[in-house]
């Protein structure tokens, strides 16, 4: 078995040094045919909170993709929930024929019938595939309840291809990579298996 699915490079740097989960959308809706960009994508369809700390991951950006200055208004990262709200607002408003679905908790069976299925799947693992760190803020407590506590090298890529031994993602850091299967499961698992997918509309989804 071999897949490479053509999704096209784009990096997010220098003007989006903490937006990795926009860029990889970015990627994915040029991969479908849309002329995306990843500003207008982060400053016009991603929620955002002005602040990270305190924030929900889950709900909104934490601060502002654009900045890395270490000011409490300093991009941080989001989760699933943000990353489907910014795709589906903007497919919405450039002709739908497409929704994004959160497809967190999905295993590597999952992601292999995406790729099957000729869908780049957003994941979100960690910088250089290295062990999940958290931040030395510890964590804080959510605004509707509950507790969350920081990570610190997390990353978010799209995945791209397989083979029975690798997986291929596109990194907005870098050019395409190549990840033992076995390692990029055992660290997509750590933040907690979260992951994204566009589809054409009426498809559906496992």
């Amino acid at each position: 078995m071999e897949i490479l699915l053509p999704v096209p490079q784009v990096l997010q740097n220098p003007e989006l040094p903490n937006g990795c989960e926009i860029t990889s959308l970015c990627e994915v809706l040029r991969y479908w045919g849309f002329a995306a960009d990843k500003c207008d994508l982060a400053d016009h369809y991603l929620p955002r909170s002005a602040r990270w700390y305190g924030a929900d991951p889950d709900r909104v950006y934490m601060g502002d993709p654009h900045k890395d200055d270490g000011s409490p208004e300093t991009g941080y990262y989001c989760f699933a929930g943000p990353v489907v709200a910014a795709a589906n607002a903007y497919l919405a408003a450039h002709g739908g024929g497409y929704t994004a679905h959160d497809l967190t908790g999905a295993g590597e069976d999952g992601l292999l019938r995406q790729l099957e299925s000729g869908r780049p799947v957003i994941f979100w693992a960690t910088l250089r595939f290295n062990d999940v760190q958290f931040d030395a803020c510890g964590g804080y407590a959510l605004p509707g309840g509950g507790y969350h506590r920081v990570f610190h090298t997390l990353h978010c890529m799209a995945l791209c291809g397989a083979d029975d031994t690798h997986f291929t993602v596109a990194d907005p850091l870098a050019l395409n990579r190549r990840v033992p299967r076995a390692r990029f499961m055992e660290v997509y698992r750590q933040p907690g298996s979260r992951a994204v997918v566009l589809a054409p509309a009426g498809e559906q989804v496992p």
